[in-house]
């Protein structure tokens, strides 16, 4: 009797002594190396810091990039604007620590990618380790490895990795007697992230969740049961303001992202999808080597599928329907399975993705959906192991070979991560010039609606970005009353304020903005000071209202839910 207590605690230590081995072993490259990786790994870290610079002067996120290629270039408007607010904010709150702070939201990814995933196991009746099962084919499937190490895309791992935690934490609100502070402040942090770092993976996202909703809520009876009024109206109250948290770049991006060079060029995505087809070949999908596809670049995407893990659902799907009464759960595996089936037939055939509605062939690459192959074919794990609980003697021998199964895949993303070429350029070079010339003269977001004028004649005027401050800006010119400037500005005027001259079009060879200027019509001489500034179109105003107003009912719920939360403990003692 006095060794149980000692035995028990060792038990439950176990599981998290593994789960810490695990992420370690994943993670290692994060924490005990000084250099940056491949992809855009560097340009993101770049990013971030100069975010921060902009917080730390203007106290809000700022829309635009600001460097030595253009000012006001509307980075921030179009692509993860809130994932680097909330890097840059981690970063100052570390006393000035980009480099930090950008490799921890990386280790809170890998966790809330695997939490998630522990969660919804043990929610769903799993023991300590069955529920690690899901959430470790997850985070050690080579694609996730590649999004990290390979591409380096920020943004998009932190989306991705969001959607479980999210998922767990809205389902726990939902199904709840009443609003917790644990579940709800995981399900605002992972609703602020998923809905703050990356378009497409909110587009892909919401589109695979929706799906499997839709199914659940229509073949599984016992689903429906567990939505309730409240329920539904609990998770409402804490994404909604999450979501609203993005509203700052969500508008902006929602009402102009066709008026830009990406979002215009529909052909050239089209072109993208073409190109990358071959990547996503039956034989490199379903291949048990990591080494990956040769890209012309010194690193190899891999793309196989964890093929024993699927062997082991299908051979489950087999198995597991005789003999056993659990509907329910057989109609879930069913629909994860179904759904990964369909997704990869969308990702491997580019001419269904081509023929879905305009946003979804702007993803670019079309194996950027393996994610959410992923994701569903996790989601059959967690449904097999459920049926399998208490089954025959079968089912019991099936089910353990999960524990191969989870070895192999772990023992592979181990191996895929050394394969891969030594650390790059230094992190904290990154944050000079270095991360600059990485991030390039990136022209995807300049103006595409504006006329495009002729620019070897027109005199040019750089404003120096170091002169940039709390998104304002100002110079002067003593050119004669409606002569053409040709700036460095990179935003088109929808996003920007612009007074002492009026924006007349781009420059045909650099895509920015070319200026009429103002000035006094009885004096040709006279110097005129042209002032730039954020604009105040509705979709900018609106956005950071909504902005403010998602944080305060954040905060305000969270602190009345702790408040309510310890009233009720000093009730019951």
């Amino acid at each position: 009797m006095s060794r149980r207590p000692h035995t028990s605690s060792i038990a439950r230590a176990a599981p998290a002594l593994v789960v810490l081995l695990l992420l370690g072993a994943l993670t290692w490259p994060l924490l005990f190396t000084d250099s940056g990786f491949s992809g855009d790994w560097d340009h993101h870290l770049w990013l971030m810091w100069h975010q921060s610079r902009a917080i730390e002067s203007g106290h809000f996120p700022s829309l635009f990039l600001n460097s030595a290629y253009s000012v006001f270039y509307p980075t921030y408007a179009f692509y993860g604007g809130t994932v680097y607010a909330v890097g840059s904010l981690l970063s100052l709150a570390l006393g000035g620590a980009p480099v930090s702070a950008y490799v921890l939201v990386y280790l809170l990814d890998f966790c809330a990618a695997f939490g998630g995933w522990y969660w919804l196991g043990r929610s769903a009746g799993l023991g300590r380790w069955a529920a690690m099962v899901p959430g470790l084919v997850f985070v050690t499937s080579a694609y996730y490895i590649v999004i990290i190490y390979v591409q380096g895309d920020w943004p998009e791992f932190t989306g991705v990795s969001m959607i479980s935690l999210m998922v767990a934490a809205g389902l726990s609100v939902l199904r709840a007697e009443r609003l917790r502070v644990g579940a709800a402040l995981a399900l605002a942090l992972s609703s602020t992230l998923f809905f703050g770092s990356h378009n497409i993976t909110i587009m892909l996202g919401l589109t695979t969740l929706a799906l499997i909703g839709l199914a659940v809520v229509i073949c599984v009876p016992n689903a429906r049961k567990q939505i309730t009024r409240r329920g539904v109206a609990r998770v409402g109250a804490v994404v909604v303001p999450s979501v609203m948290v993005s509203a700052w770049y969500l508008l902006p991006t929602l009402a102009y992202q066709s008026r830009t060079h990406i979002g215009s060029n529909y052909h050239e995505a089209e072109e993208g999808l073409s190109g990358t087809a071959h990547l996503v070949a039956l034989a490199h999908l379903f291949s048990f080597s990591r080494t990956g596809v040769a890209l012309p670049a010194p690193y190899y995407l891999a793309l196989s599928l964890p093929v024993l893990a699927i062997a082991w659902v299908l051979a489950g799907i087999l198995i597991l329907p005789w003999g056993n009464h659990n509907r329910t759960w057989i109609r879930v595996l069913l629909i994860f399975s179904a759904t990964a089936v369909l997704v990869a037939i969308v990702m491997t055939h580019a001419r269904v993705l081509e023929a879905l509605p305009r946003p979804y062939p702007l993803i670019e690459f079309d194996y950027r959906l393996e994610t959410y192959v992923l994701l569903t074919l996790s989601g059959a794990i967690l449904a097999a192991l459920v049926l399998a609980r208490g089954g025959p003697r079968r089912v019991r021998i099936w089910a353990w070979m999960a524990v191969p199964v989870c070895a192999v895949s772990l023992v592979g993303a181990i191996q895929q991560i050394r394969s891969y070429p030594s650390p790059g350029q230094d992190r904290y070079a990154t944050l000079t010039n270095y991360g600059e010339v990485e991030t390039g003269d990136n022209k995807d977001y300049q103006d595409a609606s504006a006329p495009v004028i002729p620019g070897h004649n027109l005199a040019g005027d750089a404003i120096p970005f170091e002169t940039v401050n709390a998104d304002r800006a100002s110079f002067s010119t003593s050119l004669s009353p409606g002569a053409l400037l040709a700036t460095n500005i990179g935003a088109g005027s929808y996003l920007v304020h612009i007074t002492g001259a009026k924006a007349v079009g781009v420059d045909a060879e650099s895509g920015e903005m070319v200026l009429q200027v103002d000035g006094n019509a009885g004096n040709a001489h006279a110097q005129t000071t042209v002032s730039v500034s954020t604009g105040d179109s509705l979709p900018i105003v609106l956005g950071h209202v909504l902005t403010i107003i998602g944080v305060a009912m954040l905060a305000l719920g969270l602190l009345a839910l702790i408040a309510l939360q310890a009233r009720r403990r000093a009730v019951r003692s």
